[in-house]
């Protein structure tokens, strides 16, 4: 059965990458997830594309965090943005890229939604109200055993 564990909007800034981090560990360890770190991973990866390619980024954006209990070993995050950015070229949805099309091995960034891909059961994206986006991701977690 899904329950709705939280919902937070935050700025389209970086110090907010961080806030969601925290606010998803601590929701998720307080109704008795354990093994978080999968899901904080891809909570990070998705929040920081939101705030650097998107919208969101940009004066006034909002990044909004998600978490859904789906049942005692799995949960859903949905990492909503404001939509395209003006900026971004070409604009348009997520897209993971692939290890082979890397341009160096020294390359620090683009490999967001394959460590995402790597850590989730299924993720995807998903157009909702007034042209946001959102990416959806089912992780698996440990649940408390009895007497932990």
């Amino acid at each position: 059965m899904a329950v709705t564990l939280g919902v937070v909007d935050l700025p389209g800034r970086e110090c907010s990458v961080a806030a969601a981090r925290r606010y998803v560990a601590d929701l998720l360890t307080a109704s008795g997830h354990v093994d978080v770190d999968d899901v904080v991973l891809a909570v990070s990866e998705v929040v920081t594309n939101a705030v650097v390619h998107t919208a969101s980024g940009g004066e006034g954006g909002v990044v909004t965090v998600e978490v859904t209990h789906l049942g005692p070993c799995l949960v859903c995050v949905e990492v909503i943005d404001d939509g395209p950015s003006a900026s971004r070229v070409p604009p348009g949805v997520p897209v993971m890229r692939r290890h082979q099309e890397e341009e160096t091995a020294l390359e620090t960034g683009g490999r967001g939604l394959w460590l995402v891909d790597e850590v989730t059961e299924s993720w995807g994206v998903r157009q909702v109200e007034k042209g946001r986006v959102a990416v959806w991701m089912r992780i698996s977690t440990s649940a408390k055993t009895a007497g932990a």
